[in-house]
């Protein structure tokens, strides 16, 4: 019996030192990874000062390298992200965008201590334990870059490093 009430405490313990690293990161430098399928978001700066995009971020699914980024929508006040494969450059309409989207949804970050959710914290803020992105595993298995995928990918991503 001490051996079952041990191993909860100890896994506690252990993911203590991961919450407390998200706190010291910047969401624009951290990485977070989905437990199911090892599928990590890559967060990186944006791509500059008079852009509406508020982060980028890239992954890699089975073998495509896909790109996203995170723009806040006025409308609805919420961060809202979108994940690309191989859209195109330049004036392109909405119907090339629709094509080459394989997730768009809102971001939600999770302190894990406290379970408190809440919207994608800015460029700058420290990153959140965990991100939330509903919808996120049946867009991607139902998408091209599905393909192949034996297992979807789940809607949360747990913090997992800070880029130097």
């Amino acid at each position: 019996m001490g051996a079952t009430v041990g191993a909860p405490v100890l896994l506690a313990a252990l993911a203590l030192p991961y919450a407390s690293l998200a706190a010291d990161c910047r969401i624009e430098k951290a990485t977070y990874r989905e437990a199911e399928t090892g599928v990590e978001l890559v967060f990186a700066a944006a791509s500059g000062e008079n852009t509406p995009v508020t982060h980028g971020f890239s992954t890699t699914i089975g073998k495509l390298k896909l790109s996203g980024h995170v723009m806040y929508d006025p409308e609805i006040e919420r961060p809202v992200g979108m994940l690309m494969n191989n859209c195109p450059e330049g004036d392109v309409t909405g119907a090339d965008l629709a094509a080459c989207t394989v997730w768009k949804g809102i971001v939600y970050g999770i302190d894990t201590k406290t379970g408190h959710v809440d919207l994608l914290p800015p460029e700058g803020a420290d990153a959140p334990d965990a991100l939330l992105l509903p919808g996120f595993g049946p867009s991607v298995i139902a998408s091209s870059a599905g393909k192949g995928l034996e297992t979807s990918p789940w809607d949360v991503f747990e913090f997992k490093g800070c880029a130097a």
